[in-house]
């Protein structure tokens, strides 16, 4: 009797796991996507279950120009934080700005703690309840601690202190420092323009600046931190600024196109120190771009990410979660255009995640296995990122551990 109970629960078994798989890769899709955005309203608890107790979560985004992203991001981090117990919010942007000014964020307002803080692509009204959220929680006994770990300066906020503090050693090189900085960008300019002379003269000059600044920093500690009120945090916070600045542009001519390879290993140096130093204990949301938080690399692409260390280093610990957008209107910085784009074919995942008839759709690839249905999940497939080139290649189960595509966006509301 009890072996006939066996076999009729086996066969229960097997006959609903084949009806599981009879069903086509549109109908098992619908029924493992989850919807966002019932009713109008975030509702992340799904999410939450994927990510269980995991210590790293990086929140991706195909474009940096992309309003709705700000606004689902800025969401998500308030959820992360009041439901899942993220204690610390690790934004792209400059390790110097951001740390700095959030040191002094009691004399800050929350649109200058933003406008601050990011790159000028983020300073959009969609990510400002997540500034005020971090302006409101600094007061609390739980604070949403606020850092960045970018080598590049995304403001003047540590530009205008250094400039202050090394005048009274060398005026010359606080009346220039701004212009010597400049010379950064002018670096990556004539390095874009074939330009070898401009580039080592520009990259040198910015390099010995920052050791040159570094320098009057270490020499003079302890009367600077006296006569200009620098904390031991902000003093260190300077000094690595400096430091990375230097590591940053040290590439000759002909290897200049490996800066995008230097970044992100600093990138990761820089999470690293924050997560080992300054937040040890902490839950922490990485905020990128879908290239910087991926675990693998798209088709044709050979750098090795930030986000490959960081799944390297931490493995199940780190859930890289990936953002696109089915259609709208993206804003391309670095032409100040607005770029129109629908991914309408049926190779793109955004249109097979829209086919779902979900507004804003997430997948938890955790636990995805693979079979007829889930084919495209575990093979190329089309997606658009814009400052990856537009249209790219990647294997989504390899590249990142959850997707969340939103129908459509239209860029940021700046100005406000």
């Amino acid at each position: 009797m009890k072996t006939f109970k066996l076999i009729v629960l086996f066969g229960i078994i097997t006959f609903s796991s084949c009806a599981q798989e009879s069903k086509s890769p549109e109908a098992w899709l619908k029924n493992k996507t989850i919807e966002l955005e019932p009713n109008g309203n975030y509702d992340f608890t799904e999410i939450g279950k994927a990510i269980g107790n995991k210590r790293i979560v990086a929140l991706g985004e195909s474009s940096h120009g992309l309003g709705k992203y700000y606004e689902l991001k800025a969401a998500l981090v308030e959820y992360l934080y009041k439901e899942k117990g993220f204690e610390v919010l690790a934004m792209e942007g400059g390790l110097g700005d951001i740390n700095m000014a959030y040191s002094n964020i009691d004399t800050l307002s929350v649109a200058q703690l933003r406008d601050h803080t990011v790159f000028g692509n983020f300073r959009a009204a969609e990510v400002t309840p997540m500034f005020t959220l971090i302006k409101s929680a600094s007061a609390s006994k739980k604070p949403l601690h606020y850092t960045g770990y970018d080598t590049q300066a995304s403001s003047g906020y540590v530009q205008e202190l250094l400039t202050k503090i090394i005048k009274p050693y060398d005026k010359e090189l606080s009346d220039s420092l701004q212009t010597r900085l400049w010379s950064y960008g002018r670096a990556y300019q004539a390095g874009k323009e074939g330009d070898s002379i401009a580039y080592e003269k520009h990259r040198n000059l910015f390099i010995n600046t920052s050791a040159h600044a570094k320098r009057i920093l270490v020499n003079n500690s302890d009367e600077i931190k006296k006569n200009f009120d620098v904390s031991d945090f902000q003093f260190q916070i300077s000094q690595r600024t400096l430091e990375m600045f230097q590591k940053s542009t040290q590439l000759t001519y002909e290897d200049r196109y490996e800066d995008n390879a230097l970044r992100d290993e600093l990138m990761y140096e820089n999470l690293q120190w924050i997560m080992t130093v300054l937040f040890p204990d902490k839950k922490i949301i990485i905020w990128a771009h879908n290239a910087h938080i991926e675990n693998a690399n798209a088709q044709n692409h050979t750098v090795k990410w930030m986000g490959h260390y960081l799944k390297d280093a931490y493995k199940d610990n780190y859930y890289a979660l990936g953002l696109f957008t089915y259609k709208g209107n993206t804003y391309q910085h670095w032409t100040k255009k607005t770029i129109p784009f629908e991914n309408n074919d049926n190779y793109f995942l955004e249109k097979k995640m829209m086919d779902t008839g979900k507004k804003v759709a997430f997948l938890n690839l955790e636990t995805v296995n693979e079979s007829k249905n889930s084919e495209w999940i575990f093979n190329q497939t089309h997606g658009y990122e814009l400052e990856n080139g537009g249209n790219i290649s990647f294997i989504p189960k390899k590249r990142f551990d959850g997707l969340i595509t939103v129908y459509k966006s239209e860029i940021p509301t700046y100005g406000k």
